[in-house]
């Protein structure tokens, strides 16, 4: 990015050389032209030299030319010299720059120490006011580009901030896969223990039924209804294990809280209740699966350990993090014999905790009544930089 020093620096050079040739007779201008483009290649090589060593040599080196025109051609050649500053300005910190800059005007005025007091005096007025003035126009361009690198490193963390998002819509994604196929093992498990066996059962019953019919019709028949109502069940589960394993169910389905607890009520008899709180948001899917895996954790104890008669789900959307919390009225929470804190109270519990660290949360367990297990995730809300 060019420095507006530089467009002064030319401007200083060039505009003072041509008035001066109109301004006064000079002896030869041949000679005069000479100086003038010695001064302006030695500033327009300064531009392409490699390193700022280089560049305090090329203005130490234009230092004593500019001077020697001053004392040489008069009080337009002092413009020259006041444009050296746009070289050494910028490259020197704050103490070396005003000692150089005090060096220079002391020379400065030992070149035209032949002037009458009012060219001496415009002098180093001038010379002054375009130091300050370079110097804030160099700090300005310096704060600037720094505003350009600052930008620059936000789009930089900005886009970090998406690649880091989209890996984790990926995670939450291969998280969603491996819930799927933990719930498709849990339903092939259902098949396997729950209908296979009483399908063996119907099987025993029809056999005892093909051989007590014949002899006893009344206690047949009761057997037989007993049959009828055992196929009923069967498909009924049958049907419930289909739907769970339909592609076209979304994880919202499979893991809401209100189909979960709609499911307990009506299994246990038991009282349910949903209560939401704030504004809802999506929820990544991760953290979808474990809202639901913590609730169907803590109902399931309630119920086995806790003999629970009532049980509510309080879900708050915050601003930072969602929180679940899961209460009932049960009396004993847990198995006798284990730990206070959340990560020794067993497979249950652990399992809980275990899985809310993974998506960033934080597990809480009140052992007052109601009897509460309480569930926070983390939410990121996408900023976006302008």
């Amino acid at each position: 990015m060019t420095s507006p020093l530089t467009y002064l620096r030319y401007g200083l050079i060039l505009l003072p050389a041509a008035a001066d040739i109109f301004l006064q007779q000079l002896d030869d201008y041949g000679e005069y032209m000479v100086y003038i483009l010695l001064f302006l290649a030695i500033t327009v090589l300064s531009r392409f030299l490699p390193s700022p060593a280089y560049l305090k040599a090329a203005a130490l080196l234009e230092i004593p030319l500019s001077l020697w025109l001053c004392h040489q051609y008069g009080f337009m050649m002092v413009f020259l010299s006041i444009s050296t500053l746009c070289v050494y300005l910028p490259l020197l910190q704050r103490p070396g720059r005003l000692c150089l800059a005090l060096g220079h005007l002391l020379l400065l005025n030992m070149a035209i120490t032949d002037y009458d007091a009012m060219l001496l005096t415009t002098a180093n007025l001038l010379f002054l006011f375009m130091a300050v003035t370079f110097n804030h126009i160099h700090e300005m361009h310096q704060k600037q580009v720094d505003h350009i690198q600052l930008y620059d490193e936000l789009k930089r963390l900005h886009f970090q901030q998406d690649e880091a998002g989209r890996q984790l819509l990926q995670f939450a994604h291969q998280v969603e896969s491996a819930a799927q196929a933990e719930e498709r093992n849990r339903i092939s498990r259902q098949l396997h223990d729950d209908i296979g066996h009483r399908l063996i059962r119907i099987k025993m019953m029809m056999e005892a039924a093909l051989h007590i019919v014949p002899q006893d019709s009344g206690r047949g028949m009761d057997m037989l209804h007993q049959i009828r109502d055992q196929l009923g069940e069967s498909m009924e589960q049958m049907r419930s294990a289909v739907k769970q394993m339909n592609p076209v169910r979304r994880i919202t389905d499979d893991y809401s809280l209100d189909r979960l607890l709609e499911e307990t009520g009506r299994e246990t008899g038991i009282e349910t209740d949903l209560i939401l709180q704030g504004i809802p948001y999506p929820l990544y899917p991760s953290q979808q699966v474990v809202l639901y895996k913590n609730a169907r954790e803590a109902i399931t104890n309630a119920i086995r350990h806790g003999e629970a008669k009532r049980i509510q789900i309080i879900l708050h959307y915050g601003d930072q993090d969602v929180r679940m919390e899961v209460s009932n009225d049960g009396t004993v929470q847990e198995p006798a014999g284990h730990e206070a804190a959340p990560n020794h109270q067993g497979i249950g519990m652990s399992s809980m905790l275990e899985r809310t660290q993974v998506v960033g949360g934080t597990l809480e367990v009140r052992r007052t009544v109601p009897f509460t297990v309480i569930t926070r995730l983390p939410v990121y809300q996408k900023r976006e930089i302008m």
